[in-house]
């Protein structure tokens, strides 16, 4: 049966997850951990976390999926290791330096490839395969066409986002917080730029409100299809959301394995936590609308509307009970809140309520007091053998035997099968399915009776935790580093030479002694444009290419006789394989750890010297599978492209679309990056994109954060 997969920010998220049924969960470490607003965990809790969780038989994944710098690589290694000593069922990673040193320093270590990895077809998968990843997360944007072929083709466990918030940059990779604060989302302290306002004009039309916000993701009635495709584990996200969310979730999904999702778990998953809701993201419709413009966060679920207001109490149409919270929501916008302070249908309120306005509770303080009421504890067997004075604990395949001491002749009251019982039901862990007293009648002190029960526990606890450490997976397969897999070498060709990045051949000045071209199309036609120059040009491979989109890619590279190819993704490496091949920002690379010709990371700090920086042009700092002229305009008949521009602050980020088979957007950013004279050796320079007003050195001397 496929594997639930709960988040826990902390212990009390990890606990919920639990006892309410969830097979893993995946937690965060003090550092390096792509949440580091979520509580997380420091050594001592990881152990402690660690065995509540495999005392249940419930797996402990440890996410350590930001990007590393070099002078960090030394602990973020040293924190994988002792993790691993903690006995983590796997660890999670994006960063392909540091996976490629645990594996060469852990080889049995069982590594899973973030969802931030981006990887979302089969030709990505095969790649995670050989660097020695046994599972791979895919992209929330992941076709399920491109499920089922992964499955079928490649040997690898597959994990899928089913619930949660979802990223509106592909796959998470997103640039914006980085370059406008210098926090970056790639290191786990996103500023949530996308959760902000936003103007544009589309035609004729203007827009207003949250342009960028992505409804949570909620694919419960979709989980028999991805059964059939053979999904290995289903990811709920929400390391930064509370218990009772955590709760619901892994009950809504453990009754969606076995068939049983219904309107209640939708309407109880709306309770704890409901953005937009909910959409089901690109699972089959790669361009699908995913944006909730007027609201941002939690919505909740329709409760009723407003009656009566006089000054500033309001009358509704339900009653509500102290603690809970709503919102106030007019033509789908939110116009007003309140915490509700006493039982009844009246409240006070904050903002511009009327008459008719639509009520969402948001938090249900009996429905929660509920939820986190549930417990879960393990069956025990429970046999005295006063004859023989032993004590046999049985829980599932673990059995401990002990001595009794301190057992006297009993007189008056010999101990019973009901007294051992209720004596052992004392545990925060196991409850007692049968209890058995055999032998002559004997008795305890009450002292002696409860430090057996103690001694005895520890024990099975001991036992039981052992029994797990021994059927623990471990990785034990051949495994290659990225230059092993990487055939075809630029080094030659490249000799150290600036990168010029254009869009079209006229952008081609006779200075430009190597080229990338990054087209707004994808497609033989429009790429044989640039035959004259393709002993001296290289092709951009898009970040993200689904379905038809890879058909169209292979003919490409078999048909247009590019010098090499900058791949952008995983999956890139796969396709071009045999081809020289430029490892390109996309792979969001800012350490040395990976000896293979490359463009850093758009994010990188410093003028790293063992490959290209990105020096000059427009950043990309998002790539989008939705249309934001669907999304707001309606329909794309007829669509001959567009770009538009998203406002903020006075800021204009351009939006530059691009076609594959699908559709694709880029947000640029408002201002041109511009580092040509911080010491870079190797220059890649980006003149593709419309050039704006203003130039940032982005984190250069401020530093990433």
């Amino acid at each position: 049966m496929s594997e639930i997969l709960a988040p826990a920010g902390n212990m009390d998220m990890l606990k919920a997850a639990v006892v309410n049924g969830a097979d893993a969960v995946y937690l965060g470490l003090s550092k390096f951990s792509a949440r580091a607003k979520a509580a997380n965990f420091d050594d001592n809790e990881l152990i402690e976390a660690v065995n509540y969780a495999h005392l249940f038989g419930v797996k402990v994944y440890v996410a350590i999926n930001t990007v590393i710098k070099n002078g960090e690589m030394d602990d973020a290694l040293s924190a994988a290791m002792q993790a691993l000593d903690c006995k983590v069922d796997a660890l999670i990673l994006q960063d392909l330096g540091l996976a490629q040193l645990i594996r060469s320093k852990r080889p049995t270590a069982v590594l899973h490839a973030s969802t931030q990895m981006g990887v979302h077809n089969a030709e990505g998968a095969a790649v995670a395969k050989k660097l020695g990843f046994s599972r791979v997360i895919l992209a929330r944007e992941t076709l399920l066409e491109d499920i089922i072929k992964i499955k079928k083709t490649v040997d690898i466990e597959v994990e899928c986002f089913v619930q949660g918030a979802l990223c509106i940059a592909f796959s998470g990779n997103c640039y914006f917080s980085s370059f406008v604060s210098g926090y970056s989302g790639n290191r786990g302290k996103c500023m949530q730029l996308c959760r902000k306002q936003y103007s544009t004009k589309i035609g004729r039309q203007s827009f207003d409100g949250y342009l960028l916000s992505a409804k949570d993701l909620m694919l419960g009635k979709k989980i028999a299809r991805l059964i059939e495709a053979g999904v290995d584990c289903f990811k709920i996200e929400g390391r930064l959301r509370r218990p009772e969310y955590v709760a619901e979730a892994v009950r809504a999904y453990k009754k969606a394995i076995c068939g049983n999702f219904d309107e209640s778990d939708v309407i109880a998953l709306k309770k704890v936590f409901n953005r937009g809701d909910y959409t089901d993201g690109h699972l089959t419709n790669p361009t699908n609308k995913v944006l909730d413009i007027n609201i941002c966060g939690h919505k909740g679920l329709r409760f009723g509307t407003v009656q009566k207001i006089v000054g500033k109490k309001a009358t509704l149409s339900k009653a509500l009970s102290k603690g809970d919270g709503i919102k106030f929501l007019r033509a789908g916008k939110e116009i007003g809140s309140a915490s509700i302070v006493q039982n009844g249908f009246v409240t006070g309120f904050e903002g511009n309520v009327r008459v008719g306005d639509e009520i969402y509770i948001t938090t249900d303080s009996q429905f929660n007091q509920n939820v986190l009421q549930r417990t879960k504890k393990l069956l025990v067997e429970v046999i005295a053998d006063f004859d023989k004075a032993i004590l046999i604990l049985k829980c599932g395949n673990s059995q401990i035997q002990c001595e009794i001491v301190d057992a006297q002749p009993a007189i008056k009251a010999p101990i019973t099968d009901k007294d051992l019982s209720d004596n052992f039901d004392k545990s925060d862990f196991f409850t007692v399915a049968k209890a058995v007293v055999s032998g002559a009648p004997s008795f305890m002190t009450k002292a002696d009776f409860n430090e057996l029960r103690r001694s005895a526990y520890k024990l099975l606890i001991d036992k039981i935790l052992a029994d797990y450490d021994a059927q623990m997976q471990i990785f034990d397969e051949k495994y290659y580093t990225m230059c092993d897999i990487i055939s075809g070498k630029v080094d030659k060709i490249l000799d150290g030479r600036t990168i010029y990045q254009v869009e079209n051949p006229e952008q081609i000045s006779p200075e430009m002694e190597l080229i990338a071209v990054n087209p707004r199309e994808y497609s033989v036609e429009y790429l044989s444009k640039f035959k004259p120059y393709f002993d001296r040009a290289l092709l951009n491979l898009p970040i993200v290419a689904r379905g038809k989109d890879m058909d169209i890619l292979r003919e490409i590279i078999s048909k247009c006789d590019f010098c090499g190819f900058i791949s952008n993704n995983l999956y890139g490496i796969e396709l071009a394989k045999g081809k020289p091949i430029l490892l390109g920002f996309g792979h969001n690379i800012i350490n040395d750890v990976i000896n293979a010709e490359k463009i850093y990371s758009l994010e990188s700090d410093v003028a790293l010297k063992n490959g290209y920086v990105y020096s000059e042009g427009n950043v990309p700092l998002m790539t989008f599978c939705h249309c934001e002229k669907k999304e707001l305009a309606n329909g794309c008949e007829n669509c001959k492209g567009y770009d538009i521009t998203l406002s903020y602050e006075n800021r204009d980020f351009y939006l530059r679309r691009y076609k594959i088979y699908y559709c694709y957007g880029q947000l640029l950013n408002c201002a041109t990056l511009d580092i040509k004279q911080k010491g870079a050796v190797k220059s890649f320079v980006d003149y593709s994109y419309q050039r704006t007003n203003g130039t940032t050195k982005g984190n250069y001397g401020r530093g990433l954060k």
